[in-house]
């Protein structure tokens, strides 16, 4: 029986860098869904780095990465690049696929010849805030390598130059992070994923009361929000997923973020590290084209275990 290690961070609710963390319901989901097919351990990824001699003893056949990380524009590609070092295979995006993707500046610059994204700039101290061009109100002011919209309330949309000035100079406070100031696209919050071998899967649309999917709705109100599969031809939608997904060369699996204006699809960002959560938006749009929990996460494993190592991505294909 091959062994699999599901490697996470759990959110112990805590802290607010925990947000992205995952759930003990998660995890044992993931744990339920394959148990009676392979030997599997839950091993959390620890912020001693602990974690590292306990899955060199196991030696496993794969490990099913989910962590998230603590810290920085890196967090998420650290674990799957010493995953790397220990001659170990894996499950999802490579490290470079999570370096590129986690920073949505530079991976909507990649794709932004090739698909419709918000304009946008990127700070990283108060003093280049008064060197940003004149912009069309309103604008989304958000960190730029964070997740589960982590600083970003009703406030982030703003409609004047002050309002910007003051939004992200609390952002860059607080943080101590990069900032990007971008384009605020009206309209309707759609999810695709990719997983290989199957291809692009979806859409499902985030209702929620809010105006954006922001923090609040996130976290404390998220029994308010509901995440539904829809109906429809979304064939303009999933050749989009396409080009994403080869000009950046994903691996595994990912999640792409839309907004829907009426007209046109905008990428806001594309997630190579997802969340698995059996409510969540990535298993919901499995749901559109009929698979469920057990069934997309059985596909993901047996996809990574026909390799015995990952194929590195390089990250970038014109």
């Amino acid at each position: 029986m091959k062994k699999i290690v599901i490697l996470f961070n759990l959110n112990r609710h805590k802290y607010e860098y925990e947000t992205e963390f995952d759930s003990e319901y998660t995890i044992n989901s993931i744990y339920d869904s394959i148990s009676d097919k392979y030997e599997v351990y839950k091993v959390e990824a620890d912020k001693k780095f602990e974690w590292i001699q306990k899955i060199i003893d196991i030696h496993p056949d794969l490990v099913f990465n989910v962590c998230e990380g603590y810290y920085g524009p890196a967090r998420e590609s650290v674990y799957g690049a010493i995953i790397e070092q220990l001659g170990l295979n894996y499950s999802g995006p490579d490290s470079t696929n999570l370096l590129i993707c986690h920073n949505k500046y530079l991976s909507k610059k990649i794709l932004s010849k090739k698909v419709k994204t918000p304009f946008g700039y990127i700070i990283t101290k108060a003093e280049e805030i008064n060197l940003i061009p004149e912009i069309k109100y309103p604008v989304i002011i958000k960190l730029n390598s964070e997740g589960s919209s982590m600083g970003m309330t009703q406030k982030s949309i703003v409609y004047n130059f002050n309002d910007m000035k003051k939004q992200a100079i609390y952002l860059l406070n607080k943080y101590k992070r990069s900032v990007l100031i971008e384009q605020y696209i009206k309209g309707t919050d759609m999810s695709m994923i990719f997983v290989e071998g199957l291809g692009p899967l979806g859409p499902c649309i985030v209702d929620c009361s809010s105006e954006f999917y922001d923090y609040e709705m996130k976290t404390i109100k998220d029994n308010t929000v509901n995440i539904n599969t829809v109906d429809g031809n979304y064939e303009k939608l999933k050749n989009i997923v396409n080009i994403i997904v080869n000009t950046l060369d994903i691996k595994g699996y990912s999640k792409m973020d839309f907004r829907f204006d009426g007209k046109d699809y905008y990428l806001i960002e594309v997630n190579a590290q997802v969340s698995f959560h059996p409510q969540g938006e990535f298993i919901t749009c499995a749901k559109t084209d009929n698979y469920n929990f057990n069934k997309i996460i059985n596909i993901i494993i047996k996809n990574a275990l026909q390799k015995k190592q990952k194929i590195n991505s390089v990250g970038w294909r014109e």
